[in-house]
């Protein structure tokens, strides 16, 4: 065997297997042959029998573990020798898993996998009995109760886990006997431990979960033999408990209770809960069966309180110590099984271990090894540095404020909390108060340097909570301790827990400062690290708030200290516990439960949070739509892998995740808002869209129809109580308004921010109250508002009849992409654009729209409109008259109104296809998103094999457009309220408008010379009318070609819409103006939108937890922290998605775009003229083939100006910068692309 194995112990002593160290005890059947034994009988037995036989060559097996050794660590070799075929093979995939740090990171049931193979494995080899102390069998019947030293529990061995029995092993001692003092412990805990400054774990973990640890400690390693005696009342089964709800107190001031030794009143306080817990258990005893005596309800209500303080240890601790999916599905699976909690009540334990939880199991297993603790489970629950330097005590005779703890009226050194000191000044704080403090205050991180600092001159007590004479150095003392009990040290450690060792100190951590520490203290010896310095030193998964090494010996411990129970196994039952007492612990869930039986009001008033063990005021889980054992951790539910998919992953990958979400956002993203359900038609009488949009979708005459409610795709969010928290006005002036002009360079230029208005035109506008209200700019910021104070209309709320959502909004445009914004909403409006004849709409004689008497163009949608989106709706007058005159051509005899009817879906289509597969390419410029927007329109097949054989296949593979049959997700159309949030879009639009001269002669990858720059307000409305007369379609649309827009940053929201003139739905002037930017965040709040976080949270996206989540811009989280203080809950949506950080080619964030990949998918598929209608049927030949052939606004701009592209469009698109480079040809097909790659 080669040096290094030999060095590593894997040699026949080190990693022997249990049966080397074990004394007696039957031997548990090797790993190998747990799958093999099957009923006799059959192939399949016939199989297994063949394969059991083969697996006991010793050739075979030395072949199967030879080939195994190829793949692991040579230091693991001897580990995988005494090793079952079965168990190697099984060490091959954690050890492969672990090389790439990946476990955690898996979908939840693979994770859940991987952590039982390592529990497995646990168990076979990391199980080490100590000692001889194998008691006499017994009849569990006579002991079907707790005893109070412990013993009777295992029928086998009365005395195994009582007390004074051994500490068991998990790993094989390691003698340090000639290095107790190397490097120095003192050495170690000055430089190393010693806290510098208080480190907490933010909202993650509190001093409630601080305290819980420490009773349980007191549960497990420490018990005095006349406790029972000392702490019972003797009277109905109860336990002292003086009349403050507090422990009561011996002579010397000590607390009466099972185990004081080093207690503080955090722990005091816990023990005082669950001795009222079990009192009250014993009431409910004696209430249901008053026949019971003293020490008959004693017994019961201690084996209920115990299983509580099991369960919450269980499932709500530890969930929140290590808070990933994986783990929470782990610990429920532990308690409730894989077939969880409902099934298990309803139908009892079921299975085995993973079906039915270790709880029930139909009898208790050690696995072959008698119950205990272990040195090396006391050295990684080392846990001090939870502990902070200072309690703070609460004032809760205050009103509670949402979302803030109550405030500090005395910070208490914990040191003078201790012992009887700390009875004193509990027994003055009280039982409410000391909970609500601790559960307000953050406890300390599991790091370097955060060990406390007064635990470095402390004096220990004695076993009955007594202080002994000499004070010690309990870091240093903690070091020394694990030498001397021959616990292996860091690296060592791992080994034996078949765990990659680190090789030199950058493996364990990437703090450059620990490194240096480290180096002073040990030099290049990794080792010599010491396990506890290793514990906190070690990197650690996101979500833990202990190390990746501790928690390998407790998923062991964890499921042992249950599974080797008889009261939590075979006589987990009624006769066992009584019914009402069974009953009781099943209903229990957290210790939110246990805190809200006794003290009903203080998680009422005080606890905003899901559990007892985060801070109080954090708020609460988000619940996910996705079951628990279907998450993938950073991906489905919250999908961080986003950036890699867009940056520098397969972009087939990226299509895939596209289409995942898109699938969950279709599922759990579209509510349904209203009863607007009309009467179903038949679709044949309306092969045409209707001037108000009826009659698209056959089963709901209403859907997408004008005066429909919008819709949701999150619950709303009742924000009345905040509406003005930040003030609008604060958040616009301070972090909106523009302070200079950004723009997006060349990618999206005027044309691009005038096509999204023209869409807005298309798609929403919401109804609004006859009822203004006025909006006051605070006294501090008015000096900063171009309006101190402005008035502007609600919008108008109207009851759903229904008891989810009960009120909604309405939207006074059409959903459909009909092309309302050309053809209007409704028939008033529709005949006022139609020229009556040919099917035409008017247009004037210069190419642009003609106007009223007022000067307000005639259109279909006029309301906010500028010169730019004024020539874009004349541009489509023109398409759709191009196309009048080509069906007219075509089929001569054709009449107005069919005429107008073919040109208007054409001219729809057109526009969709536009925005599909140009616009928004541009607009999310990777080669992902531009493989998704054609998938959309063609599928995967493409456009020449959609144009030569038709829709194919699925929506995959043949697109979205020209499906068989609308698919609306079960959820009636409609445009949403989050939609509209998102195409919150006012920035791209630039203080003033430069106009060209295109007199000249263009030179090359030039804009033509500015003539005049015009401010953007004088281009609005009526006035902007006049102006785009004098300046001309052609020119326009050159100029608009080569502005580029502004960015969707913060700070670059237009100052001059912060004093705006607005416009009714007829495009006339209103009275008042408004300060843009605040309003919109008011009718984000109004219309109950959820804010920023919590809208991530919603469409299932990782939240925010600090500034620095959101943005790298210092300036900007210095401003926000201004606003929002560190209440990022508070945080605007417009202003979130403004700050956020943007993937690379995006020029919208990822949130908002979340939300677009739902709804834009979804204007195509729901509507039956994309799909089931889309066929030359109803389009005719001819359209159909129009929208086919049109590919880009390009396209449509060369049908009506045909030498306008060709002179002055440099680029691909029409939407970039028009003196851009035309986009580079890729040589790679589309779908085999890595996007930042080639």
């Amino acid at each position: 065997m080669p040096d290094s194995t030999a060095r590593l112990g894997w040699n026949g002593t080190h990693f022997a297997g249990r049966d080397s160290v074990r004394l007696s005890g039957p031997r548990r059947q090797p790993a190998a042959f747990i799958l093999t034994k099957l009923p006799g009988g059959g192939i399949e037995g016939t199989i297994m029998e063949d394969f059991h036989i083969l697996l006991a060559i010793p050739f075979t097996q030395r072949f199967f573990r030879n080939l195994i050794t190829k793949f692991i660590q040579e230091e693991f070799h001897g580990a995988v020798a005494k090793m079952s075929v079965l168990d190697a093979f099984l060490f091959w995939i954690v050890h492969s898993v672990d090389k790439k740090r990946l476990w955690h990171r898996l979908p939840v049931i693979l994770g859940l996998a991987y952590l039982e193979i390592r529990r497995h494995l646990h168990q076979v080899y990391n199980l080490l009995d100590v000692g001889h102390q194998i008691g006499e069998g017994f009849n569990p019947a006579d002991y079907p109760y707790r005893i109070a030293d412990g013993r009777y529990n295992d029928p086998s061995n009365e005395v195994a886990g009582s007390v004074n029995s051994f500490y068991g092993r998990n790993v094989m001692p390691f003698d340090q006997k000639d290095k107790l003092i190397t490097p120095h412990p003192a050495l170690v805990a000055t430089k190393l431990l010693a806290r510098r400054e208080y480190k907490d774990t933010g909202k993650q973990f509190n001093m409630v979960a601080a305290s819980w640890i420490q009773f349980m400690i007191h549960d497990w390693i420490d018990h005095l033999e006349d406790t029972k005696q000392k702490v019972r009342e003797f009277k109905d089964g109860k336990l002292k408990i003086a009349e403050n709800g507090l422990l009561p107190h011996d002579e010397d001031g000590l607390a009466i209770s099972g185990d004081i030794r080093n207690s503080w009143i955090g722990t005091s306080t816990l023990q005082a809960l669950f001795a009222r817990e079990h009192n009250a258990v014993c009431d409910m005893l004696k209430r249901e069966y008053p026949e019971m005596g003293d020490e008959e309800l004693y017994r019961r209500a201690r084996l209920v309180t115990a299983a509580v303080i099991a369960k919450v240890h269980t499932i709500d601790w530890t969930v929140e110590l290590l808070k990933t999916d994986t783990l929470h599905a782990a610990m429920r699976a532990n308690w409730y099984g894989l077939l969880g909690k409902w099934f298990k009540d309803t139908f009892g334990h079921i299975g085995d271990p993973r079906l039915g939880g270790l709880v029930g199991l139909k009898k208790p297993e050690n696995h072959g090894v008698p119950y205990s603790l272990t040195e090396d489970f006391v050295s990684v629950y080392r846990l001090h540095s939870l502990l902070p330097d200072e309690l703070l005590v609460r004032d809760i005779s205050t009103e509670s404020a949402p979302d803030e703890s109550p405030p500090v009226v005395k910070k208490l050194p914990v040191p003078e909390l201790i012992g009887s000191k700390g009875e004193k000044v509990l027994a003055e704080i009280g039982f409410d108060r000391q909970m609500v403090s601790m559960g307000h205050q953050a406890c300390g991180a599991l790091e370097l340097w955060n060990y406390p600092n007064w635990l470095r001159n402390i004096a220990p007590d004695d076993p009955n909570g007594k202080d002994r004479p000499d004070h010690v150095d309990l870091p240093t003392l903690e070091v020394y301790r694990d030498r001397e009990r021959k616990v292996p040290r860091y690296n060592e450690f791992r080994r034996r827990l078949l765990m990659i060792p680190i090789s030199k100190w950058e493996d364990l951590t990437d703090d450059k400062e620990a490194i240096r520490v480290l180096t002073e203290v040990y030099g290049d010896r990794v080792e010599e690290l010491d396990l506890l310095v290793g514990l906190m030193a070690e990197k650690k998964i996101k979500g833990f708030a202990i190390s990746e090494t501790a928690f390998f010996i407790f998923i062991l411990m964890a499921s042992r200290r249950l599974e080797a129970d008889r009261f939590f196994t075979s006589y987990f039952n009624e006769e066992t516990y009584t019914k009402k007492g069974l009953a009781w612990v099943n209903r229990t869930e957290s210790l939110r439960d246990v805190i809200s039986r006794h003290c009903p009001g203080m998680t009422k008033k005080w606890m905003k949070s899901a559990s007892a063990f985060t801070v109080w005021n954090a708020p609460p889980q988000p619940q996910s739509c996705i079951p628990l054992y279907l998450r993938i951790p950073g991906f489905i539910l919250y999908i961080p892998l986003t950036r890699s998919v867009y940056g520098t992953g397969c972009l087939i990958l990226g299509l895939g995740y596209l289409g995942i979400r898109r699938h969950l956002h279709n599922v759990y993203s579209l509510l349904n808002v209203g009863h607007q359900i009309g009467e179903g038609f038949n679709p044949a009488d309306y092969p045409y869209r209707t001037a108000d949009g009826r009659y698209n979708d056959p089963s709901n005459e209403f859907a997408g129809s004008e005066n429909s409610f919008f819709g949701r795709n999150v619950m709303p969010l009742d924000q009345k109580d905040k509406l003005i928290t930040p003030h609008p006005a604060v958040v616009a002036a301070k972090l909106l308004a523009r302070r200079e002009y950004k723009d997006t360079g060349k990618q999206f230029n005027m044309v691009a921010a005038s096509w999204i208005q023209f869409m807005i035109h298309d798609w929403i506008d919401h109804l609004e109250d006859t009822k203004q209200i006025e909006l006051i700019a605070p006294k501090e910021i008015a000096s900063q508002c171009p309006l101190s104070s402005f008035k502007f209309y609600m919008t108008k709320e109207v009851p759903t009849g229904s008891s989810d959502i009960n009120t909604g909004t309405l939207n006074t445009r059409t959903s459909w992409w009909d092309g309302s914004a050309i053809y209007g909403q409704n028939a008033t409006r529709l005949q006022k654009v139609r020229e009556l004849k040919d099917g035409k709409l008017k247009i004037a004689e210069n190419g642009l729209l003609p106007h009223d008497e007022d000067g307000v163009a005639l259109s279909g949608d006029v309301r906010s409109a500028w010169i730019g989106t004024s020539t874009l709706h004349a541009l489509f007058v023109r398409e759709h008259n191009a196309v009048c005159d080509m069906i007219k051509e075509e089929y001569p005899e054709m009449v107005d109104e069919e005429l107008y009817r073919r040109a208007r879906l054409v001219t729809a289509a057109v526009i969709a296809k536009v925005h599909t597969i140009d616009w928004t390419v541009e607009l999310l410029k990777t080669d992902t998103l531009l493989a998704a927007m054609r998938t959309n329109w063609y599928g995967f097949l493409g456009k020449w094999f959609k144009d030569t054989f038709g829709h194919i296949g699925d929506a995959q593979l043949g697109g979205l457009v020209g499906l068989k049959k609308p698919e609306n997700h079960g959820v009636p159309y409609s445009l949403t309220e989050d939609f509209v949030s998102v195409y919150r879009l006012h920035s791209l639009l630039p203080d003033e408008f430069l106009v060209r001269d295109i007199s000249t002669e263009p030179a090359p990858n030039e804009s033509p010379p500015v003539s005049k720059k015009l401010p953007l307000p004088e281009l609005i409305g009526a006035n902007g009318e006049k102006f785009l007369s004098e300046i001309g379609f052609t020119r326009q649309m050159v100029s608009m070609g080569h502005q580029a827009c502004g960015a969707l940053e913060l700070w670059n929201y237009p100052n001059w819409l912060r004093n705006l003139t607005s416009e009714d739905p007829s495009g006339r002037d209103r009275p008042d103006h408004v300060d843009l930017p605040a309003l919109e965040v008011y009718r984000d709040r109004e219309r109950k939108v959820p804010r920023y976080n919590e809208f991530r949270r919603r469409l299932l996206m990782i939240p925010i937890s600090k500034w620095e989540d959101l943005t790298n811009d210092k300036e900007a989280i210095r401003v926000l922290t201004e606003v929002y203080g560190d209440r990022i809950e508070e945080l605007d949506l417009l202003v979130g998605l403004m700050a956020e950080k943007k993937i690379k080619g995006f020029a919208i964030s990822e949130t908002a775009f979340f939300i677009f990949i739902l709804m834009a998918s979804r204007r195509l598929e729901a509507d039956r003229f994309f799909t089931s209608y889309f066929n030359e049927e109803t389009y005719t030949k001819k359209g159909l083939a129009w929208v086919n052939t049109t590919e880009s606004l390009r396209d449509v701009i060369d049908r009506h100006s045909p030498g306008m592209t060709k002179k002055w469009m440099n680029s691909t698109s029409a939407f970039t910068v028009w003196d851009a480079p035309p986009q580079r040809q890729s040589w790679i097909p589309l779908y085999l692309r890595i996007p930042g790659f080639m």
